[in-house]
């Protein structure tokens, strides 16, 4: 069997897992009304970084996303993910070389450990972080919802609805407040860059459907 059609029949493995996860996306009120998403225990834990899904991507594309050139024998094959936390993490450390981090990363499937060993990353700037945060973190959910039927049917449900990670204490990838008062500080949201790789995911799923 081919390394192609093996990954084919892997990916088809996982979204059968996924489907199993994921029940049909629940009609809201008002489907106009931005979305709001926190913890992956709650009403659309779905989009949480910490969602567990099963996933790969190709080591040139986390190379390019993280600013990394490919150096001779690196950057050809596969890494499986079992969540975008995961990848967001090993994606840190690879952007600063930090080896030993990636392997600790890998090591665990609980997302708060990857995210406590990515906060240790070894060499790690906020500046050199920031070029490549928003690529990472799109090309993980890009990974995560295209190769999950279940998970991708949920997204594209969304429609044209704006997706707003409602984390009351990170103003960088979510809005930087609960779901009860986002609507009354809409004028003082943060950033919620979650929300719109969220989006920009979307709207590629959305093209390959159509092509």
């Amino acid at each position: 069997m081919s390394i192609y059609s093996y990954l084919q029949e892997y990916r088809h493995g996982t979204e059968i897992e996924n489907d199993r996860q994921s029940g049909p996306l629940e009609q809201e009120s008002d489907e106009e009304s931005p979305l709001m998403f926190h913890m992956v225990n709650e009403k659309h834990g779905e989009f949480c970084q910490w969602y567990p899904s099963t996933f790969f991507v190709y080591k040139h594309e986390i190379l390019e996303a993280v600013g990394q050139d490919r150096k001779e024998g690196d950057g050809y094959g596969t890494v499986w993910f079992s969540s975008a936390e995961q990848f967001m993490m090993y994606s840190k450390a690879t952007r600063f070389g930090d080896h030993e981090t990636q392997r600790r990363v890998m090591e665990t499937k609980d997302p708060k450990e990857q995210k406590r060993l990515g906060r240790q990353t070894a060499g790690f700037t906020h500046a050199g972080w920031d070029e490549v945060k928003s690529a990472v973190v799109e090309l993980a959910n890009t990974a995560k919802f295209g190769q999950n039927a279940g998970l991708r049917t949920k997204l594209l449900a969304t429609g044209d609805r704006l997706l707003c990670e409602a984390a009351p204490d990170d103003r960088v990838w979510g809005i930087g407040f609960d779901a009860k008062r986002a609507m009354a500080m809409q004028d003082r949201w943060g950033e919620n860059r979650l929300g719109k790789a969220l989006m920009a995911v979307r709207e590629k799923l959305r093209k390959e459907v159509v092509d």
